[in-house]
């Protein structure tokens, strides 16, 4: 059976004055500021990982952001099957749009949404909106995600020109369709390294900054290394981010 090495963190930064960003690590939602990384090692035929960004202010982005991810983390085998998944994020976005029905003052919220499930056969990604998704590989770093902003170009760096965002989970005062993007790669090697993140983090610390950190095969000392790059940057948003490997013989 496979085992996975996993560490995720959580925090508002340095200058936002709260954390509107939740972190999902399987059937666990992280929430608020982490004063250290959680580090743990599963083992399983599948695990769920997923970043959601809140937008809409302090009480409604951070709303957003759960309420997206419990949704999401009771749906259970639809959000790890490549047939289900985007409809499983599609009923997300309409959950979200029923709770501003329900409550006026969260009118507007949204969230940004970047996950993926590990299985032994293969890695499924998923992502709406500009949270991001990365492979380590060889030592390059590849984006497994789609940046839904306008003028999708990047720098040399691999930051974005635009934080203009095309699609996100809510975000408006009427019901607005998205189209999840889902894709299916291989399983994650002995050498390789997942990583899922907000922009807080992306947009903060440039690629090759981030592939030097996960070059490391100890996910806790990747994710303290990227955290703190991003606060030594400035800080300027939330920061959040999940490092996987694989494990051999359950061990990091």
């Amino acid at each position: 059976m496979p085992h996975w090495s996993i560490a995720a963190f959580t925090h508002r930064g340095r200058v936002r004055p709260a954390n509107e960003d939740a972190i999902a690590i399987d059937t666990r939602v992280l929430t608020g500021d982490m004063s250290t990384p959680v580090a743990m090692t599963v083992s399983g035929n599948g695990y769920l990982l997923m970043v959601a960004d809140g937008m809409g202010g302090h009480a409604q982005g951070a709303t957003a952001s759960r309420a997206v991810l419990d949704h999401l983390v009771a749906a259970g085998a639809r959000i790890s099957n490549p047939e289900s998944c985007a409809e499983a994020i599609k009923d997300a976005n309409q959950h979200l749009y029923a709770l501003m029905q329900q409550h006026e003052a969260a009118l507007g919220m949204g969230t940004t949404l970047v996950g993926a499930f590990l299985t032994p056969a293969a890695v499924l990604t998923f992502n709406v909106g500009d949270s991001r998704s990365y492979l380590f590989s060889a030592g390059r770093l590849i984006q497994l995600s789609h940046d839904d902003v306008t003028g999708e170009e990047n720098n040399r760096s691999g930051r974005r020109r635009s934080h203009a965002i095309t699609q996100a989970l809510g975000g408006s005062s009427l019901p607005v369709a998205i189209e999840p993007h889902v894709n299916v790669d291989a399983p994650l090697g002995p050498d390789e390294a997942l990583l899922l993140c907000s922009d807080g983090l992306a947009d903060m610390v440039d690629d090759n900054e981030i592939a030097h950190a996960l070059s490391t095969n100890d996910p806790i000392r990747a994710v303290r290394n990227l955290a703190g790059k991003a606060f030594r940057a400035g800080g300027r948003d939330n920061v959040s981010l999940i490092v996987a490997r694989r494990s051999i013989a359950g061990t990091p």
